[in-house]
């Protein structure tokens, strides 16, 4: 039978409660780790705040795919499926891909409601602050 202990000073928590929060911020731990080491968090180089949510938020997208794609494809680890996805597609970037998708799917939404895709985007970006700026953000990026 494998043991396992958790000290912790908070005595009015039974051990139940005490595992359970320490998973919950284990899994914090591991997915900021893999958010950093994988997808570049905190190498956004905006100077607006704006900005800087943006790329956030772009981060956090990316790792919910790729935990997505983990989750229903492969059961192996974000770093082994990140590792997978660049040996499939050197020239390819995770962020181009993803835009790649999106872009795919504005031409089907545009497809549906017959109308040209380029005015689409323009639409809805030059009507929604928030997605203007990821859009900014977004084209700071180094897709290289």
């Amino acid at each position: 039978m494998d043991w396992r202990r958790l000290i912790s000073t908070d005595t009015g928590i039974d051990a139940k409660e005490a595992f359970r929060l320490y998973s919950r911020r284990w899994a914090i731990e591991v997915a900021h780790k893999e958010m950093k080491g994988l997808l570049n968090l905190g190498k956004c180089q905006c100077i607006d705040f704006a900005g800087q949510i943006a790329g956030l938020s772009l981060c956090m997208i990316q790792y919910n795919i790729l935990g997505c794609v983990k989750r229903f494809e492969a059961y192996e680890t974000v770093a082994g499926l990140f590792t997978e996805v660049i040996g499939e597609t050197v020239e390819l970037s995770v962020a181009r891909r993803i835009r790649g998708l999106i872009v795919e799917a504005i031409n089907v939404i545009a497809g549906f409601i017959a109308c040209d895709p380029f005015e689409l985007i323009e639409n809805v970006i030059n009507n929604n602050n928030q997605i203007k700026a990821v859009k900014q953000a977004f084209d700071r990026l180094d897709l290289t």
